[in-house]
């Protein structure tokens, strides 16, 4: 069996990233904070808990991003809103 071609894998990459990521942040009231600067720049956020919890994440939260996450993160970086990983794909 060959090798699934780079761009396909790059494609799929692209769509876990658009669909279901969660940006981790340190508290609540970041992420709050986090989804109002999304909202206002276009992009869908909600604030859950993280489903992916590590203790050193801070307090659990995230904000699922539907949009452009790469967009999203500078938008987050630029208003001092530290994100603290990126979570791919949704736990089962």
């Amino acid at each position: 069996m060959s090798a699934m071609p780079l761009y396909f894998v790059m494609l799929g990459e692209l769509f876990m990233a658009i669909e279901n990521s969660i940006l981790v942040v340190r508290s609540i009231t970041y992420a709050m904070k986090g989804q109002k600067l999304l909202e206002s720049n276009g992009i869908s956020a909600y604030v859950e808990r993280n489903p992916f919890p590590n203790s050193r994440e801070g307090c659990g939260y995230g904000l699922r991003v539907q949009g452009d996450v790469s967009r999203a993160v500078s938008i987050l970086e630029a208003a001092g809103v530290k994100i603290s990983e990126i979570k791919r794909g949704k736990p089962q």
